[in-house]
């Protein structure tokens, strides 16, 4: 029988384009030259600074947008929100309240977004950070187990602070760094929901809570001035442009009222075109106290052109199926699914089950697998799950999904291109 996956990759551009890049000695060992690499031996003593930047205006359901100041390599960003209970009834926050009201965030340039992130998508890769990581994540997102040991109840006027990493894939590896003092003016560009959407009373009842502040923490790498003339002419003297892999989580979701029993279904369409590296999967009930609390799945079958690529139990996929070859123990039943039932169980970046089409957990170190959804009719995801109630529930896909960026040599212009 014809391979659904391999057909749809044998017409991908972005897979011929990327197959053109090396010189293949073993079809499983992938590599790209690099043109910025900062190798251990080679990097120079450089300053590191931190800077909290302000934007002109903030709000609830609005943009907010944030300039990304030219000092250098631009290594992360951090999203600091404090919000403020100016009521006399008490309010109660979802447990996953600082990642859910950021329901999107884009970076910039001449009006035209290079990469954007969601809730889902952020959970997601949250998800496939090694356990430390994660906890750290989740410490500065004050996301804890559940509403009875989460207290962020709010009386009178106190606030409660939370900070998001942008979880970007420019912030993954030094090669994927924007040389701020170069490239085209940047902009970060965040937008919020409303002021009640996961804020509310004992009962149930919206309440509106008080933003009191926002602002954008940057953290740059600067080469002292001669070295960073030397870096940015060694990259970008030639009239080629300097071409990278840049990746994003690509979500999408099918809402369907179910009964609040087990065995109920959702099924969802994947309908973007491009090159997939990685599938995330989750079910959701998204009322405003639980929305983010993600449930078991009992099982998941996904479908390509017809033809069956997966029907296996949840917890299979959940604990068997993830792969990192790169690893140095063991490349195998990789994840952090094992903390279900433990204490410090989160089920917003926990239960997110993964399918990956790839061999290893960084998508940005290498790429070393893809399924061209372009190619394929009918790409389904259909789940099986034990619904809490009889309302609607959402199930969310994700698509980590690998893109081509390039950056012109004379003007510093940053542009996208191949994905599919």
């Amino acid at each position: 029988m014809a391979n659904a996956i391999l057909n749809s990759n044998a017409s991908s551009s972005l897979v011929a384009a990327l197959s053109n890049t090396t010189n293949v000695v073993n079809p499983f060992i992938y590599s790209m030259g690099k043109k910025n690499t900062l190798g251990p031996a080679t990097v120079p003593a450089h300053s590191r600074t931190v800077t909290e930047v302000l934007p002109t205006s903030y709000g609830w359901n609005q943009n907010i947008d944030f300039q990304v100041l030219k000092a250098g390599e631009l290594e992360n960003c951090f999203l600091k929100i404090t919000v403020q209970n100016g009521n006399s009834a008490t309010n109660k926050l979802n447990t996953n309240f600082f990642n859910l009201i950021v329901e999107e965030v884009q970076i910039l340039t001449a009006g035209k977004v290079l990469m954007r992130n969601v809730p889902f998508g952020r959970a997601a890769l949250m998800s496939q950070k090694p356990f430390n990581v994660r906890k750290n994540i989740e410490g500065l997102l004050k996301i804890n187990r559940g509403a009875a040991d989460f207290d962020v109840t709010h009386t009178g006027t106190n606030t409660k602070t939370g900070y998001l990493p942008l979880l970007m894939s420019c912030f993954d590896v030094p090669e994927l760094y924007y040389s701020s003092q170069f490239v085209e003016p940047m902009q970060i560009r965040i937008r919020l929901s409303s002021d009640n959407k996961y804020s509310f009373l004992a009962d149930g009842t919206a309440q509106s809570l008080t933003l009191t502040g926002v602002s954008l923490v940057q953290i740059h790498r600067q080469l002292p001035s001669d070295l960073e003339q030397k870096t940015i002419a060694a990259n970008y003297s030639d009239t080629e442009s300097l071409v990278r892999v840049q990746n994003e989580v690509v979500c999408e979701e099918t809402k369907k009222l179910v009964a609040n029993a087990a065995n109920q279904e959702i099924e969802h369409t994947i309908t973007t075109n491009r090159c997939i590296n990685k599938l995330f999967v989750a079910v959701e009930n998204p009322a405003a106290a639980t929305a983010g609390q993600y449930l078991e799945i009992d099982s998941i079958e996904i479908k390509a052109n017809g033809q069956l690529i997966v029907d296996m139990p949840g917890e299979l996929m959940a604990m068997g199926m993830n792969l990192d070859v790169d690893s140095a123990n063991s490349g195998q039943c990789v994840g952090n699914f094992w903390e279900q039932g433990s204490g410090t169980a989160t089920p917003h970046t926990q239960r997110i089950y993964c399918y990956n089409f790839s061999m290893n957990s960084d998508a940005s170190a290498h790429l070393t697998g893809l399924v061209s959804a372009r190619e394929i009719n009918s790409f389904t995801v259909k789940v099986k799950f034990t619904a809490a109630a009889g309302v609607s529930h959402t199930l969310h896909v994700g698509a980590l999904t690998p893109f081509l960026e390039s950056i012109n040599s004379a003007s510093g212009k940053i542009s996208t291109s191949l994905s599919s």
